[in-house]
C-alpha cells in the first residue's frame, strides 16, 4: 500500500460509500492505544491511492461529533503510513457573503468545544505546539489549484468556529461568534486539526456551506435579491457532496506538483530536541493503556 494521503469525510460520506461513488477496498476499523478507529477504506483513482474514513459512521449518521473518537482515527491513519490528511465538513455560514453550496478552504479556527479529549498527551508536558498556520499551507494551496481546475465555486479563506453540539447554535451564540470574527460554524475540526499536528501530519479542510446559521427569524435568507428556497439549499448541498470523489481524485494529481511550503512534519521537533520524546513516534505511546470498548469488557461479578 502506497497511500500517503487520507480523507476524513463528514456528513454524507457514508452515502458515497454505500452508493459506490468511491472505488474502494475495506480495510476495516483499526485498533489503537486510544480505542478503535472508524472503518478505513483504500481507494483507487486515476492518479493514485488514498485512504478514506467516514467520520460519522459507515452506513449512516451513526455518531454525533461529540462522541467521534478523533484520537483513534488520527492515530490509525498515521500508523497506516499517511502523511497528509484532508477533511471535508458541512458548515453553516454566519456571513451571508458565502453562498449555499460553495466550498470554503478554511484558514483559521475558533475552538468552542468543551467535552472532547484535546490532546494525545493527557497529563504530560507535551503537545505545546504553535497553532499558526492552523491548516497546512501546502494542502490549502493544492485545494485551490484543484478547485480551480474542476471549475468549482470556492472561497480561499474562512474562520471556522467549532462548537460542541450536537444541538445547533442559538441566535445569541451566532452573534457572539460573529463578534470575534467567526464566519462558519461546524462541529468537527476541533480537536481533529490539533491532533494531526501532534502526530506531525499535514492537515487541511475543505468545507461546504449547507445552510445559514440561526438568525432568530422565520424569514428565509436572500441571495442576489431573491428568497432562497429550502429545495435549492438541499440541491446545492447534495451537489457539493457528489462532486467530492472527483475533487479527491484531482487532488491526488495536484499534490504531485504542489511545492512543499509547510513545516508540519517537524511540529514536535522541540519536544524531540529536548529529549522528552524520541524520533520514533510510536514510542510516544508506549505507556498508554489500550482502551477497551465497553461491550468487550469483562463484567464485574
Amino acid at each position: 500500500m502506497n497511500a500517503t494521503l487520507a480523507c476524513i469525510g463528514g456528513t454524507a460520506a457514508y452515502d458515497l460509500l454505500q452508493d459506490g461513488a468511491l472505488v474502494a477496498k475495506r480495510l476495516g476499523a483499526q485498533d489503537t492505544p486510544f480505542g478503535q478507529s472508524q472503518p478505513i477504506y483504500l481507494c483507487q483513482s486515476r492518479f493514485g491511492e488514498f485512504l478514506f474514513l467516514s467520520r460519522h459512521g459507515e452506513t449512516g449518521y451513526e455518531m454525533v461529533p461529540t462522541y467521534v473518537n478523533y484520537r483513534a482515527n488520527i492515530y490509525a491513519l498515521k500508523a497506516l503510513g499517511v502523511r497528509s490528511i484532508v477533511s471535508w465538513s458541512e458548515t453553516r455560514a454566519i456571513s451571508h457573503n458565502y453562498r449555499i453550496g460553495q466550498y470554503v478552504i478554511v484558514d483559521d479556527l475558533v475552538d468552542e468545544t468543551v467535552a472532547r479529549p484535546r490532546s494525545f498527551f493527557d497529563s504530560q508536558g507535551l503537545g505545546f505546539v504553535r497553532q499558526w498556520p492552523v491548516f497546512c499551507p501546502s494542502l490549502r494551496q493544492a485545494f485551490e489549484t484543484t478547485l480551480g481546475e474542476e471549475h468549482c465555486e470556492f472561497a480561499d479563506r474562512g474562520v471556522y468556529v467549532s462548537v460542541e453540539g450536537p444541538r445547533q447554535e442559538t441566535p445569541a451564540e451566532v452573534r457572539k461568534y460573529a463578534s470575534y470574527g467567526g464566519e462558519l460554524i461546524g462541529q468537527t475540526l476541533a480537536p481533529e486539526v490539533f491532533l494531526a499536528k501532534e502526530l506531525q501530519l499535514c492537515y487541511a479542510s475543505l468545507c461546504y456551506v449547507a445552510k445559514y446559521a440561526e438568525t432568530g427569524s422565520n424569514s428565509r435568507p436572500f441571495e442576489d435579491g431573491r428568497i432562497l428556497q429550502e429545495a435549492t439549499e438541499q440541491k446545492r448541498s447534495r451537489e457539493a457532496v457528489e462532486r467530492l470523489p472527483r475533487i479527491l481524485e484531482r487532488l491526488c494529481d495536484v499534490l504531485t506538483r504542489t511545492p512543499g511550503i509547510c513545516r508540519c512534519e517537524s511540529s514536535m521537533a522541540h519536544h524531540i530536541a529536548s529529549g522528552q520524546i524520541g524520533w520514533d513516534w510510536r514510542t510516544w505511546f508506549d505507556d498508554v493503556t489500550p482502551r477497551v470498548p465497553p461491550a468487550q469488557r469483562t463484567p464485574v461479578t
